[in-house]
């Protein structure tokens, strides 16, 4: 009986993540199209398209240096269904499925089959988990890795190479592992991490790592050390005054601050992530009938003092620390990792099945997808950056007759998406990368094309952007 449901489960799961996977969002983030041409580019050169031979820490893209995991695991995907959106998302929304399947089994070693049955029941139909398992999101393959981690404590440290925020989270979850008795062979296991995180620690102060920091940091600002400059003078300058008003306790205050937005009410139960990228805005990253149940097994999970039970409170306070050491808060994306503990708390909660639960559970879910497939992918679209496909669909159809074409950045990244909806060579791309100029990594000319937006020569091909929606000129 438990193999079927398990199947049911995984089955579910599979048709959400993966149902309209193409189309809803409604169009590749830049994000996504950099992820996907550059996994073509190792694909067909085993170059980055900036002529990078296999990057092992990251992908430099746009200057932003992400992780790379992400990018090999789409190869497999590009090669057989082709460089398009279902190839792109593929590898998250597979992952998310499999994660369901670890969470089964996570919940069958924390207490039996019925913990595990439920737990997974509640992840396949997550809008938290849904949300990044249906687009190209680093952070997705990185939390398959985490719970993966479990079980086998090198997932742990690969981990570390599909999404920033694990390079921090993963060391942490490690030791707590370690803490609970739960990684055998201890030194042997804590030399194999340490090897294969060697690489990440070789360029721990090159812009591969520190790149991406520098930029959300949410302490790379001087308010703090203003603030407490103000409130010391304030104070009449003393020795007392720099020990009260001292800056760290104003970088302390603004890390708590974002640490306990991700425990906000509003945040998990109503609304999610303010990026419209990150949730559907109007409804929570958890459904409200699981708040009871997740305080009542809050409670029992102190009440028993289990380690495992331990490991799962110890992996929930842990997981919104690399989000809080960011300027946008709470995050979605950073602090996904919150998810694991959260449902299966909730399905411990949920020791006693009540029918109620899963009417108005079904009632929730149905809510969620109606917003999903019908309001979202409209409403939304602009944040998926929708217009840029047909766009350079036009412009392919053009081009041939002009002597230039301009194409705006106002709405980001063009060079991306003209590689990735034409499927250019890498190798044209790669071959440029020293000439043509840049700003951050991104190409601001191929050939004939420009992409940018004024000092237009005639006879050109030109596009626009007006409100948000492209616009296109001859001149």
């Amino acid at each position: 009986m438990t193999k079927y449901l398990i199947y049911l489960i995984l089955a579910l799961a599979f048709f959400l993540r993966f149902y309209r996977l193409d189309s809803n969002p409604s169009s590749l983030y830049w994000e996504e199209a950099a992820l996907g041409y550059d996994a073509y580019s190792i694909l067909k050169t085993g170059k980055d398209f900036h002529g990078n031979f296999l990057p092992l820490v990251a992908f430099e893209s746009f200057g932003d240096y992400k992780p790379s995991l992400y990018f090999y695991a789409a190869v497999p995907s590009i090669a057989i269904f082709g460089l398009n959106e279902f190839a792109v998302r593929f590898p998250s929304a597979l992952f998310g499925t499999l994660t369901v399947l670890l969470v089964y089994f996570l919940g069958l070693k924390i207490r039996n089959w019925k913990l595990g049955i439920t737990a997974a029941l509640l992840l396949a139909i997550s809008p938290w988990h849904l949300q990044f398992s249906r687009a190209a999101f680093e952070a997705n393959l990185g939390l398959f890795l985490t719970v993966l981690g479990f079980f086998w404590s090198p997932a742990l440290a690969l981990s570390m190479y599909a999404y920033h925020a694990n390079r921090i989270f993963a060391l942490l979850l490690f030791l707590v592992l370690a803490a609970t008795g739960r990684i055998k062979n201890f030194w042997l296991s804590s030399l194999v991490f340490l090897i294969l995180i060697l690489p990440l620690l070789w360029q721990l102060n090159s812009p591969l790592i520190r790149q991406r920091f520098n930029e959300t940091s949410a302490f790379a600002t001087l308010e703090p050390i203003l603030r407490s400059n103000e409130l010391i003078a304030a104070d009449g300058g003393g020795r007392l005054a720099k020990i009260i008003h001292h800056r760290y306790w104003q970088y302390s205050r603004i890390f708590l601050t974002n640490y306990f937005n991700h425990f906000n009410f509003n945040y998990l139960f109503l609304s999610g992530d303010s990026n419209p990228r990150h949730s559907v805005q109007s409804v929570g990253y958890l459904y409200l009938i699981q708040f009871p149940f997740l305080i009542y097994g809050l409670l029992l999970s102190l009440k028993r003092h289990n380690k495992l039970d331990l490991l799962l409170l110890a992996w929930l306070f842990l997981a919104p620390i690399p989000a809080a050491l960011t300027l946008a808060s709470p995050h979605g994306l950073r602090s996904l990792s919150m998810i694991i503990p959260l449902t299966i708390i909730t399905a411990i909660g949920l020791t006693r099945f009540k029918k109620i639960f899963l009417i108005i559970l079904l009632l929730e879910l149905g809510h969620y997808l109606y917003v999903y497939y019908q309001i979202y992918p409209a409403k939304w679209a602009s944040v998926w950056q929708a217009g840029y496909k047909p766009m350079i669909q036009s412009v392919v159809a053009k081009q041939a007759q002009y002597d230039h074409v301009y194409i705006t950045r106002a709405l980001g990244r063009p060079s991306i998406y003209y590689w990735f909806y034409t499927q250019t060579d890498p190798r044209l791309v790669q071959a440029l990368n020293n000439s043509v100029p840049k700003d951050q990594g991104e190409y601001l000319e191929f050939g004939k094309i420009k992409f940018q937006s004024d000092n237009y020569l005639p006879h050109s091909l030109i596009v626009t952007d007006e409100a948000g929606v492209f616009k296109i000129y001859e001149n």
